[in-house]
């Protein structure tokens, strides 16, 4: 199956530079000339594609990293002016890397779109209607996409939909974010009736991620009627489910074969060509594991919002045993990521270096030994000259400083997209944007908010927990139900990306990211006690929010890492250039 649609480092065509607006540089082709065929908008339309790969430092998505802007991740650079110059783990000021990054990258997308949408008209007559019309959705859904993030992200932002004139770049003021929501129903509602359900390229965009997006904004704006609509339509479609197996979302053969087509759409990577890669696994694997970077790790916070096998929080359920957090949980939390006494599997070269050594490697993940012990996968290979299992044990020090709280993490590693058939640096498997599970969890939601408890709620929930083997939920409060598919969309979907869209369309960033950040048990012997999550019914409580304060002292915590935010953080700042050069941008409060 052709597979046309990724990151190209020498994009075909760039309709644009960098800047904000994405001007139109002198060496592209002359509007006036190009997109004059089916050839030439093709071409174009694979430049909106190049520009949705959101890749500020290397090849690790960006919506993964500004995860560690929440509660479940944290990154390794905690130094405070670290945090000034990367910004990984927030707060922000004007001029953040991130903030700066995130404002441009979105517009590259906007202004590439909208050259394309303008100039296709030119090749309309040359090109075949059925064909057109798809190309001309495709980059309509793609701008809406970064409509989408970009107003997650700053709130009200600049709305255009052709391209400006040189003399009308600084002109431009902000639309309220409902106003864009609503143009952009329209435009994905056109984009639907066009694009198909499962097109025959990886990583085109299609029906499932048009109304998908349509309900994400429609959730951004509290509108669960239209939520619920667009969720609905594509449930009834029968065209997308759940993939039995949780890990296969999550590995290049499982992507690759995308049973019951769960993942609707992807970031995808060209398997020829060993350059353009991902970089996650190494990001998030121990250093210890030669040469990986370990720059990115789960939270406490994250760890319990996994239920125990009953299906209780950790703090009601009698199955959890603090001095061994791991047994009786949620299969998704082993899925997810790794915790002290795991075995860890790692990919560590492309061939093994010797005739008798296995290039995949196994760890014992354990933060508290000062030896590592470290074995090749397959060991049934002996050393030849000693006749020994080919292992090693070595000093434990690296480990420690790169995955506890000496320098960013707090005892656990991420476990999603460490793809055991591939090469740790140069991993294939795409960045899923959005599954199946995600539309039923919005369909559940919106129900759940409308007041519409009835069977198909606790159906679409299920649905997801099945997979894991949690038991079956039933009908309850609406404060209740609440509690379930938030802690749900939390735990199916970390790292995923949709973290910072879900606490900022809660309200609740303000009581999840002024904390300290702890984790796992500085002494596996003197088990923490159990966390508190408030009253019942509290907003603690619905939003499964831990408070460590009763034995803090007992868990790794990182240095420098309590999270500090007020009422400006709510929303990022505007990149202080853009405020320079127009005076009709306004920043967001507090900035």
């Amino acid at each position: 199956m052709k597979k046309i649609i990724y990151i190209a480092l020498l994009a075909s065509v760039s309709l644009g530079c960098e800047d904000f607006l994405d001007r139109q540089p002198l060496d592209t082709p002359s509007s006036a000339s190009f997109l004059a065929n089916e050839a030439e908008i093709k071409q174009s339309l694979t430049g909106v594609y190049n520009a949705t790969f959101w890749n500020r430092t290397g090849f690790v998505p960006d919506l993964k990293r500004i995860e560690g802007t929440t509660d479940i991740q944290i990154s390794r650079k905690s130094d405070p002016e670290s945090l000034i110059a990367q910004g990984d783990n927030g707060p922000f000021i004007p001029g953040n890397g991130w903030s700066d990054n995130a404002w441009t990258q979105g517009y590259k997308v906007v202004s590439r779109a909208n050259e394309l949408l303008d100039g296709m008209k030119r090749g309309e007559a040359a090109t075949p209607k059925t064909s057109y019309a798809k190309m001309q959705a495709e980059a309509i859904t793609l701008r809406a996409w970064a409509y989408f993030n970009l107003m997650v992200w700053y709130g009200d932002v600049v709305y255009y939909t052709v391209p400006l004139k040189p003399e009308e770049y600084e002109t431009q003021s902000r639309t309220p974010v409902e106003t864009i929501v609503k143009a952009l129903y329209k435009d994905l509602d056109d984009a639907y009736t066009v694009l198909d359900f499962n097109p025959s390229e990886r990583g085109r965009v299609n029906k499932g991620f048009a109304y998908g997006l349509k309900a994400r904004l429609a959730m951004l704006i509290k509108d669960y009627a239209t939520a619920a609509q667009a969720t609905d339509t594509i449930i009834k479609s029968g065209q997308y489910g759940i993939n039995p197996s949780y890990q296969n979302l999550f590995t290049l053969a499982g992507q690759n074969a995308n049973t019951n087509k769960e993942v609707i759409w992807s970031m995808v990577y060209p398997t020829e060509n060993p350059n353009i890669s991902s970089w996650m696994a190494v990001g998030y694997t121990p250093r210890q594991t030669l040469g990986a970077q370990s720059n990115n790790f789960p939270t406490q916070a994250l760890v319990d919002k996994f239920e125990c096998t009953d299906g209780k929080r950790i703090d009601e359920s009698p199955l959890y045993d603090s001095a061994n957090p791991s047994k009786n949980r949620d299969k998704r939390l082993r899925w997810t990521l790794y915790m002290p006494g795991d075995t860890m599997e790692v990919r560590m070269s492309k061939t093994a270096s010797l005739p008798y050594q296995n290039p995949n490697q196994r760890f014992i993940f354990n933060i508290h030994s000062d030896q590592i012990f470290r074995w090749n996968w397959n060991t049934s290979k002996f050393d030849v000259v000693t006749g020994n299992p080919d292992f090693v044990t070595s000093s434990n020090g690296v480990w420690q400083f790169g995955a506890t709280g000496a320098v960013g993490g707090v005892g656990y590693v991420w476990r999603k997209y460490n793809d055991t058939d591939q090469y740790l640096w140069e991993l294939k498997t795409g960045y899923t944007i959005m599954r199946y599970a995600e539309i039923l969890l919005m369909y559940a939601e919106a129900q759940i908010e409308l007041g519409k408890l009835d069977a198909s709620v606790v159906d679409a929930i299920n649905a997801v927990r099945k997979r894991a083997g949690q038991p079956i939920a039933t009908l309850g409060s609406q404060a209740k139900m609440r509690q379930l598919v938030r802690r749900e969309r939390t735990v199916e979907f970390a790292i995923e990306g949709l973290r910072l869209f879900d606490i900022r369309r809660w309200g609740i960033i303000l009581d999840v990211l002024n904390t300290q950040i702890v984790g796992a048990a500085k002494n596996p012997t003197d088990a923490p006690a159990i966390p508190s999550f408030g009253a019942a019914g509290s907003v603690q409580d619905i939003n499964d929010i831990p408070d460590y304060s009763a034995s803090i002292s007992k868990r790794i915590s990182s240095r420098n890492e309590t999270r500090k935010n007020t009422a400006k953080h709510l929303l990022w700042p505007l990149p202080q250039g853009e405020i320079d050069k127009n005076k009709n941008l306004k920043q967001n409060t507090g900035w």
